[in-house]
């Protein structure tokens, strides 16, 4: 059995330390596996693992297939198909499918699949919170393993390695693997767990649902700033409040200068969610969920900054990063889960 830092290494030469998908399943069908990613199996073609990193901006998304003794592997550079409940669900009816994905903007996902549901999956810097079917199954290949944000990507594929068959080394990295473009399977609009959610028939989002579709989209965004600011204790902070009236619609004056405030606020909680880490660490004070560590509900806080300061000048879609942000409070986590569905399905329209 391979280390975390093994993989981590592995990472390193393979140039997918930054951002990447690994998915294993417990099948020999390669043609079943490609169709799953939404590929044609005919269009497969010899290559090598760095082939797919190549195709991620305008050009169509590559995997990489390969064989790892009784498992089909599939490696994405940059991109995340893996790590869909889309694909991981028909994955899993193959077999027992595990996936670990990361990307540069923290966003991360340890994913185990099996009978063709979700059985749990959790951000691999808050593994504290894992939900799915069964959200402990990841429990029996964890031991040993570190996550958080001071850790490294490897004790993924190590936790990867553990629940499958395969076996990720130099060997394996070498070849052969097969390599192909693919189409995006279509999202659905309500994962698993909330196709028959409570919170439907509750506001907003029995309202979001009547009238679903791009106009939706400043309001929606605002609402998941304020989940996300009550949900890391920032929901009287003037700074945050100051962000939230100013909002995509507000005035315009001043925005500069907020934003300035605000991305100096998200270095301040960043360099002392490290600083409390650290004595965290001298003190042995490890133990316990993460999301209730000083270091952590600084951390939170940063990351609420930096997206307020996005999110003021309008700078991109803030969903992806705020999903780091929403530990703790269990219904405003489930809101915000059914918030970003609905969410991207308004933007598709």
């Amino acid at each position: 059995m391979n280390s975390a830092a093994h993989h981590d290494r592995l990472l390193a030469d393979l140039g997918l330390s930054i951002a990447a998908t690994f998915t294993a399943i417990c099948t020999t069908d390669e043609d079943d596996v490609i169709r799953c990613f939404g590929g044609d199996p005919a269009q497969a073609r010899p290559g090598t693992l760095s082939d797919t990193k190549d195709g991620w901006d305008g050009e169509k998304q590559r995997i990489a297939v390969s064989r790892s003794g009784t498992t089909v592997v599939v490696v994405e550079g940059n991109q995340f198909q893996g790590s869909r409940e889309e694909v991981l669900r028909p994955l899993s009816r193959l077999g027992r499918t595990a996936s670990a994905f990361w990307n540069v903007n923290a966003n991360s996902q340890l994913s185990l699949a099996e009978d063709g549901l979700i059985q749990s999956a959790f951000d691999l810097y808050r593994p504290d919170q894992p939900h799915g079917a069964a959200p402990h199954a990841w429990r029996p290949y964890l031991d040993g393993l570190g996550f958080g944000p001071e850790r490294t990507w490897g004790a993924g594929l190590t936790a990867l390695e553990r629940a499958t068959a395969a076996r990720l080394d130099a060997s394996w990295a070498a070849g052969p693997h097969l390599v192909l473009e693919i189409e995006p399977v279509p999202q659905a609009m309500l994962p698993q767990g909330l196709e028959d959610s409570p919170l439907l028939a509750q506001a907003p989002f029995d309202r979001y649902l009547a009238r679903l579709g791009p106009h939706l989209l400043p309001e929606m965004q605002q609402y998941a700033m304020t989940l996300a600011v009550t949900q890391a204790g920032l929901a009287e902070d003037p700074l945050a409040v100051a962000a939230l009236s100013a909002g995509v619609d507000g005035p315009t004056d001043g925005r500069d200068r907020l934003w300035a405030d605000l991305e100096a606020a998200h270095q301040a909680a960043l360099a002392q969610s490290y600083e409390l880490h650290a004595r965290e660490s001298q003190a042995g004070a490890d133990d316990g969920p993460a999301r209730e560590r000083p270091s952590q509900i600084a951390f939170q806080q940063a990351i609420v900054f930096r997206v307020l300061a996005d999110y003021v000048v309008s700078d991109g879609d803030q969903f992806g990063l705020l999903g780091t942000a929403m530990a703790g409070d269990a219904d405003r986590h489930a809101r915000f889960r059914l918030l970003h569905r609905l969410h991207d399905a308004a933007r598709r329209g």
